[in-house]
């Protein structure tokens, strides 16, 4: 294990600023506002694992997706949404999630959020492996301890000192031999028939999804799908439809050749309109001005109106 962090390894990123600036950078990091993308506000990479701190803006949805490695998360500061395979969580400040690699997730942020993300390389996973029983679900660590160790963590990275990596890694496997809050899938985990009901829904946001149509295709009563779908997910049916339509509109957005209104029929809203009040709603700023804020110019064409921004 690495002994002493080379002054070279360890990077600071923020909104706007040079990439090779010292660590002291971290203490006044550049946020992200509503309808931007995520932003990197410091970056430290080892042999071992790779440490990021990252600041989502309120109204951000992320679609489903995956990572190579296995990640922790703690959350600093905010609360937001997480779904996997076993069901969906709550992430409250202060909590350590787990997420093994390979695992499809997707996120929900409806406050300004502040994360520390710890991307483990299997070296490090191979390390703690030697000690003990790895955590291999996903979703919060148990106890009070895991949330230390994440405090722990966060400290350390912002201290960026010389011996800073030697308590990072040490954090590092010790989260990994924690149980997590709950050990047995198969008493927590969402059936398969929800699950179908879920990917029913995230599939096909084009279509108008009826809870009548969803009853015929798993045989069960509505009034019991809505209520596991609530317990299992962290939210209802109609919520999470809505993050899913407005997770495809953020990424379309980021093409140049689509309007607006192709973007709407796309992602299953009636029209231009509807699909403007429900995003606003959601992120907090229009569509135009979440296009604007990515490539940092007005488009051409009819795209281009008086709700972007003057200056």
């Amino acid at each position: 294990m690495q002994k002493k962090m080379p002054r070279s390894r360890s990077t600071v990123r923020a909104r706007g600023s040079n990439p090779d600036a010292s660590a002291s950078a971290v203490d006044a990091p550049a946020l992200a506002g509503p309808g931007e993308p995520k932003g990197v506000l410091g970056k430290l990479e080892t042999p071992a694992l790779t440490v990021e701190e990252e600041m989502y803006p309120p109204g951000l949805c992320i679609p489903r997706h995956t990572h190579t490695t296995s990640n922790f998360v703690y959350i600093v500061a905010g609360t937001h949404w997480s779904g996997h395979h076993r069901g969906g969580d709550i992430c409250a400040a202060g909590t350590v999630r787990f997420l093994p690699a390979g695992e499809p997730h997707e996120n929900y942020f409806p406050v300004r959020s502040r994360c520390i993300e710890i991307q483990l390389q299997q070296s490090l996973v191979e390390l703690a492996a030697e000690h003990g029983r790895l955590v291999c679900s996903p979703g919060e660590l148990a106890g009070p301890s895991a949330n230390a160790f994440g405090a722990r963590l966060y400290r350390e990275f912002r201290r960026r000192d010389d011996v800073s990596l030697l308590d990072i890694e040490a954090v590092a496997l010790q989260l990994l031999l924690i149980e997590p809050l709950d050990p047995t899938p198969r008493r927590s985990g969402a059936p398969p028939w929800l699950l179908q009901v879920r990917e029913m829904i995230r599939e096909d946001v084009q279509a108008r999804i009826t809870l009548a149509g969803l009853c015929r295709s798993v045989s069960r009563h509505p009034v019991h799908i809505s209520r596991e779908f609530h317990r299992h997910f962290k939210c209802t049916i109609s919520e999470y439809l809505r993050r899913v339509r407005i997770a495809r509109a953020q990424s379309l957005l980021a093409l140049r050749n689509m309007e607006l209104a192709e973007i709407a029929l796309a992602c299953g809203f009636s029209d231009q309109s509807h699909f403007t009040n429900e995003f606003r709603k959601i992120t907090g700023v229009p569509p135009r001005r979440y296009r604007f804020r990515i490539f940092g110019e007005a488009p051409r064409g009819r795209d281009k109106t008086s709700d972007w921004p003057t200056s």
